[in-house]
């Protein structure tokens, strides 16, 4: 925790490298609730203690607005029976008491006393206290609940050095609330309230104390309720419009409205449930009315340019509404102009935005920031693959000043010497040194272990490239730039066969890492070669030498490929993008398995990140985890400050069931594809409901016969064929 006037905890010479937060040690056992874009994380017990190192804490916006919420008997901490925030917006908390002396002498003994905290995230967060007394007799009880707030913004949370802070104004105390109020330095006057149903026998700015004397059985409650502000004018909102039975019934609205799946194996079910889910709890709206999914939460509750992008890009087959609103979003916040502060160039896709003091004060430069070089491909790709799967004509004339002005950015900036490929290269002062998915500073690495110098062509972006361009030029020709739809044609096919010259390892097989800013191969052998399959990129005839070298056990953990392999000297089964284990990246690579015909090997990867969700809290795949090689007896080893939920680790089982199933939709021509479906040995039937291909619908049910997987088609709404298909057109 930094407390408001605290001392710094460093002077960071570099940004905090995303994913890894500096002062935060672990969390793996935190709670987290989130709503729009408020997020709640406590402990077991619901609380959220004093001077926490877990940055624990209720979030607004990027900023902590509670950083103490603590429940006690007196100064005794109660004991956790029951502890779960399954539902995603909402929590329960069943505490009990440790042996009590009370100040008459006589003593409460344990269990005796139940506490259940109900609480759920709306529009603010409401808290349901409820105190119960199974002693046989009365007992008199000091319920303390202590009170803070210091609103950091999450960076400096995670360990960034502040070098300036708003004012903390002194805190309003009434009879029945506390009002915490800070005065940022981006002119932006934030308050937190936390008003009490039932008023406290003492309340000061620092705790709110009940005495409460219970009969055998009775029960005590109160309700607390802890609203927030942000603004230019000390104006205060009006909360309590929206209801947790409203956001409830939210949720039930999103998985209706998303392709119904039903299987034969119920875990699946719970796996895949989640994940749609969690996808909704991620999802972000805007004061003006912008919709997007962020990230992931705790620490990247914000717009992410990649991130929402691979996300769309993995629910097309199951909720196209995502992609069609993050390219919206993405399109809003397009870069205009020249800023080498912020990365910025005319056309290039943001990499986030965020909304709390530090970077709106200009002290880091997310407000917003464009240091990423594969947004912008993935946008175009996104595009396409959006008007593939429903034929939204009207979206895409709509957004065709943005895609060509994206197009005009890969030529102009991407590609920073001319050679056909795009490279990235730092310009900001606190920007990221590595602009791709994997963006920690020591990344990409060659096979000595030492870093590659910029500027750097990442063997991954170069199949975004290829793919982007390849897709998204019959859609110019749609859109009545054919003269530029043929340019990018003849591009792709010259990317391809100059890529397999110059990123090819014939010693080892596989493709190279990066190039470096000289030119050189980073021969390490890493999982971004298997984007490079998704993306079509690999040949034909190289594709089997690749997927050999991906599930080699130096690779393949068992749970899944691990970003670099152990026989790297800078290996690390923990090491966020070296050595760990992304379920994204799993499924992406997975998903150029099935293109390539690899249908086997498709649901090895499958089986085991299936096995590893069933390991994991409320069969929720993490951001990551450890890249431990799998033994007997053994679950993943949890990454200990992963994101939970993350976006694309949500994506990862609708995009590993679209290529299990081998759904490839063409919507321009009212025709959806199923190229070799093939079941894993732990699902034996598959049914599709309500699956969207342009304005019509689709009901299939498959079924695992031995080694084959049948097809049957029960019913299309709408001009829509299915048609079975014996290979994946690249």
């Amino acid at each position: 925790m930094v407390n408001v006037g605290s001392k710094p905890r460093a002077n960071l010479k570099r940004l905090l490298p995303e994913g890894e937060p500096m002062g935060i040690v672990d969390i793996h056992d935190a709670l987290i609730i989130r709503e729009g874009n408020v997020v709640l994380v406590t402990d077991k017990q619901g609380n959220v203690p004093p001077a926490n190192e877990q940055g624990l804490g209720l979030y607004h916006a990027d900023m902590r607005h509670l950083s103490v919420f603590n429940f006690s008997f007196h100064t005794t901490p109660p004991v956790v029976l029951l502890s779960t925030a399954e539902p995603g917006f909402a929590s329960e908390h069943v505490l009990t008491n440790p042996r009590l002396r009370m100040s008459d002498g006589n003593e409460i003994p344990r269990n005796s006393i139940e506490v259940r905290r109900q609480r759920a995230i709306a529009d603010c967060l409401r808290e349901q206290l409820r105190v119960t007394n199974f002693h046989s007799d009365d007992v008199t009880l000091e319920l303390r609940l202590e009170l803070g707030a210091d609103f950091a913004d999450i960076f400096e949370v995670r360990g960034f050095a502040v070098k300036r802070r708003g004012k903390l104004a002194p805190p309003v105390v009434t009879p029945d609330e506390v009002t915490f109020q800070y005065h940022g330095l981006d002119e932006a006057i934030r308050r937190t309230t936390v008003r009490f149903s039932t008023q406290p026998n003492a309340l000061s700015a620092s705790a709110a104390v009940f005495h409460v004397t219970l009969g055998p059985r009775e029960t005590w409650s109160a309700e607390i309720v802890v609203s927030f502000d942000r603004g230019l004018a000390p104006t205060r909102r009006q909360y309590g419009r929206k209801s947790a039975r409203s956001v409830a019934g939210s949720y039930d609205r999103w998985l209706q409205s998303c392709t119904q799946v039903f299987t034969d194996n119920e875990f699946f079910n719970k796996v895949l449930d989640r994940s749609i889910r969690d996808l909704r709890m991620l999802w972000d709206e805007t004061e003006e009315g912008v919709h997007f999914p962020v990230a992931g939460t705790p620490w990247f509750d914000a717009l992410f340019g990649r991130d929402s992008l691979i996300i769309g890009l993995q629910t097309l087959a199951f909720r196209p509404e995502i992609a069609r609103e993050t390219l919206k979003a993405l399109s809003r916040w397009q870069g205009k102009r020249l800023d080498p502060e912020r990365d910025e160039e005319p056309g290039k896709v943001l990499h986030e935005y965020r909304r709390g003091e530090v970077s709106q004060s200009g002290q880091l430069p997310f407000s917003p920031y464009y240091g990423t070089i594969d947004a912008t491909p993935l946008f175009l790709l996104l595009a396409a693959e959006y008007y593939r799967w429903t034929a939204d004509r009207r979206l895409l004339q709509q957004l065709r000043p943005q895609l060509l002005e994206a197009v005009t950015w890969l030529y102009e900036y991407g590609d920073l010497d001319g050679d056909g490929y795009i490279e990235y290269e730092k310009r900001a002062e606190g920007g990221l040194v590595n602009q791709g998915w994997k963006d920690s500073h020591d990344a990409i690495i060659h096979t000595d272990g030492s870093l590659a110098e910029a500027p750097i062509a990442l063997v991954e972006v170069q199949g975004y490239l290829y793919a982007a361009k390849r897709r998204l030029a019959p859609v110019l020709d749609m859109l009545g730039h054919a003269p530029l739809a043929r340019r990018l044609e003849g591009e792709a096919r010259s990317l391809r066969r100059r890529f397999h010259t110059d990123f090819w390892l014939s010693d080892l097989g596989f493709y190279a890492l990066a190039l470096d800013g000289g030119k050189h191969p980073c021969a390490t052998v890493a999982s971004n070669v298997g984007h490079a399959l998704w993306t079509g990129l690999v040949s034909r005839t190289r594709a089997a030498q690749v997927v050999e070298r991906v599930l080699a056990n130096d690779l393949y953990s068992g749970w899944g490929i691990r970003t670099v392999s152990h026989a790297s000297p800078r290996y690390n089964p923990l090491g966020y993008h070296l050595g760990a284990v992304w379920p994204h990246d799993n499924a992406i690579t997975a998903f150029g398995f099935k293109m390539y015909g690899f249908e086997e090997e498709l649901n090895e990867v499958a089986t085991g990140l299936f096995d590893a969700a069933l390991s994991f809290p409320y069969y929720r795949l993490p951001e990551l985890f450890g890249g431990q090689a799998r033994a007997a007896y053994q679950t993943p080893v949890p990454y200990p400050v992963a994101c939970r939920p993350q976006g694309w680790a949500a994506g990862a089982f609708p995009m590993l069931l679209q290529a299990i199933l081998g759904l490839r939709a063409d919507a321009a021509n009212g025709v959806l594809q199923v190229v070799r479906p093939r079941l894993p040995y732990w699902l034996n039937t598959v049914h599709l409901r309500g699956l969207r291909v342009g304005r019509g619908q689709v009901e299939l049910l498959f079924r695992r016969r031995g080694e084959r997987t049948h097809v049957e088609v029960l019913e299309t709404t709408g001009d829509i064929s299915v048609s079975l298909k014996d290979r994946w057109a690249l």
